[in-house]
């Protein structure tokens, strides 16, 4: 089945079900209900991916369709806005969510997405600063209508066609008008401790242990405007996680600008970000000690805030058809994707190399170990359609040149 599906429509439109099972790409877990109904007692939770089979697909014409959220669905989430105002604010403080997958039932939006990392485990309501429900981050054990008719009788329709964009959990911004803003259940922090209390720190510090990645974050950071943005505190308490965030950012930019910040230029971006901060900063806390704990998180902090590359890119080899180098495996459609992707990152980079690691195939393919995409990737080489022009080495991902044409 070969669907062609456009980044972005400029209204509201209905999908056939294999072009919403196509558009959903990963494997996902379908429900099938009934017409105009948001579910009922019928137990879904034994569906899993060996279920879908092209039967059960058939059978989900003429009815509404659910989709299982969280792990059975290869860790798609569903953001549910119930009210139209807030939609605008989301967007405007999460520009990704305009290259993502929405729906609309009766009101507000629902913005797909596909977790790249940590993320909470269960349904999280959210609530204005009036204390109001007005919408939730859905989970596992959850699902979401995206295919139907809705209980008031209007017909459930997509208002951005397409795919799911991958993100982090951790980098998403909340606006202020959601008086919760969920948190992750595990915190982004060493195992076996706590968030501490404003600036303390816990007594083994070391960065969280995360996998090697380049560019799968929800963000695109290319200025100090972008770092400052998305290390912005929303409510106190947050400041060793976000203190991480920002570190990661900065060397990201240093990373693009090919050398390091100076240490007058640590204390400016500093200074600029504890105006940002101001309202969630302890009363009477020295700002030096901001600086500090900022300062210690930029010496442990391992990986940079990568840019949207990836996500973008991985986005296009979706869309796009398929590179003549890719039909060489004709019974595995994940290897023909990432060539297709390697494709795109070469567009991006233009004349000069791109980054890829195997841990980054091991996420986007969901792998139990990144050696399969090391392989896959040493494949690609012996077969001529990459070369690597630079060996990767400590944390930083081998580079490559697309051989075939990147068009």
């Amino acid at each position: 089945m070969s669907v062609t599906i456009p980044i972005r429509c400029a209204q509201s439109t209905q999908i056939s079900i294999p072009q919403l099972v196509e558009l959903l790409g990963k494997p996902t877990v379908f429900i099938k209900w009934p017409l105009r109904s948001k579910g009922t007692k019928k137990q879904w939770g034994h569906l899993d991916i060996e279920d879908m089979t092209p039967a059960y697909l058939k059978s989900l014409a003429g009815g509404n369709v659910g989709v299982a959220l969280g792990a059975k669905s290869s860790n798609l989430v569903a953001l549910d806005l119930d009210a139209d105002e807030l939609v605008g604010p989301f967007i405007a403080a999460n520009p990704i969510l305009t290259t993502t997958l929405q729906t609309h039932g009766a009101r507000g939006r629902v913005f797909w997405l596909r977790m790249a990392g940590g993320y909470p485990g269960k349904t999280i309501m959210l609530k204005t600063q009036s204390g109001e429900d007005c919408g939730e981050f859905r989970s596992n054990g959850s699902q979401s209508i995206i295919h139907g008719v809705h209980p008031k009788g209007k017909p459930y329709e997509v208002v951005n066609l397409a795919p799911p964009a991958i993100a982090d959990f951790s980098s998403i911004v909340w606006p202020a008008e959601i008086s919760n803003p969920p948190k992750l259940e595990t915190p982004l922090l060493p195992t076996g401790t706590e968030e501490p209390e404003d600036t303390e720190e816990p007594e083994d510090t070391k960065e969280p242990e995360e996998p090697e990645e380049v560019g799968l974050w929800l963000f695109s950071v290319q200025t100090i405007e972008d770092a400052l943005r998305v290390s912005k505190p929303t409510q106190p308490r947050q400041n060793y996680r976000l203190a991480l965030v920002l570190a990661r950012a900065v060397k990201a930019l240093e990373i693009q600008r090919a050398r390091p910040f100076s240490p007058d230029e640590h204390r400016d971006i500093h200074n600029r970000w504890l105006e940002g901060a101001a309202p969630f900063l302890k009363p009477g806390q020295p700002k030096e000690d901001y600086f500090m704990e900022y300062l210690n998180a930029y010496r442990l902090a391992k990986y940079p805030l990568g840019s949207a590359t990836v996500a973008k890119a991985l986005a296009a080899a979706t869309q796009n058809p398929l590179p003549p180098e890719a039909m060489t495996w004709t019974e595995n459609r994940d290897i023909r994707l990432l060539a297709a992707l390697c494709r795109e990152l070469q567009k991006s980079a233009g004349e000069g190399p791109f980054f890829l690691s195997a841990r980054v195939v091991q996420r986007i393919f969901k792998h139990k170990t990144h050696a399969i995409g090391a392989n896959w990737l040493r494949s690609f080489c012996v077969m001529q359609i990459l070369k690597e022009t630079e060996k990767g080495k400590g944390n930083q991902a081998s580079r490559y040149r697309y051989c075939g044409p990147a068009k």
